[in-house]
C-alpha cells in the first residue's frame, strides 16, 4: 500500500513564513482596504480576511508562476471584489490613508495638507468601486502602474489613464466640498 501523497498535494515551499508575510505586507494591505471599503469596520474586516486567505494559501504559492507580491495582491484584489459582490459582507482594517504620502503634483499636495485624513478618506470611499480600487492600489498599497495593470487584467497605460480619471473625480469631489 502506497501512502505517499500525489504530487499536486505536496505543499510547496514559498520561501516566506506566515509571520513574515503578515509583518511585511500588513500595512499596505490595510491601507488598500481602508481606501476601497465604505467604513472603518468594513476595512478592518477586509484586510484581515485578505491576510488570512493569503496565509492559508501560502503552501499553494508557486514561485515559478510569479512573485509573492503579485500572488498576494491578486488575493487582496479578489477579496475586495468578493466583498463588493456580497455588498454588506464584512470588509477590512483601517489604517491612516496617508502614512506614506502619495506622489502628486505640488499644487495638489499643498491642497491636501489642509484636508484632514478622515475627510479625504471619506471622499475616497464615496468614489465608485473601480476608482477606489485604483487609488487604493496606487497610494494605499504603493504599487507601480505595471503591477496595478497586472492585478486588474489590463495594460500599464490603461492603469495610468484609469487612475488619472479616478484622481480627477476625487479632485472634483474635493472642490465641491470646499
Amino acid at each position: 500500500m502506497d501512502l505517499r501523497l500525489p504530487a499536486r498535494a505536496v505543499p510547496r515551499d514559498p520561501g516566506i513564513t506566515a509571520d513574515e508575510l503578515a509583518r511585511r505586507y500588513a500595512a499596505p494591505v490595510h491601507r488598500f482596504a481602508a481606501m476601497v471599503s465604505r467604513g472603518d469596520q468594513d476595512s478592518a474586516d477586509l484586510a484581515q480576511e485578505a491576510l488570512v486567505r493569503a496565509i492559508r494559501a501560502l503552501d499553494r504559492f508557486d514561485p515559478d508562476r510569479g512573485s509573492i507580491e503579485s500572488w498576494l495582491w491578486r488575493i487582496v484584489v479578489n477579496c475586495a471584489h468578493d466583498a463588493g459582490r456580497l455588498s454588506r459582507r464584512r470588509r477590512f482594517l483601517l489604517v491612516r490613508l496617508q502614512q506614506e504620502p502619495p506622489t502628486i503634483p505640488d499644487a495638489e499636495a499643498a491642497a491636501l495638507q489642509g484636508i484632514a485624513d478622515s475627510e479625504l478618506l471619506s471622499l475616497v470611499r464615496a468614489l465608485p468601486q473601480r476608482y477606489r480600487t485604483l487609488i487604493a492600489l496606487r497610494f494605499g498599497a504603493g504599487l507601480p502602474f505595471s503591477e496595478i495593470g497586472r492585478q486588474l487584467g489590463t495594460t500599464d497605460r490603461a492603469a495610468v489613464m484609469a487612475t488619472r480619471r479616478a484622481l480627477a473625480q476625487l479632485r472634483l469631489a474635493l472642490e465641491e466640498r470646499r
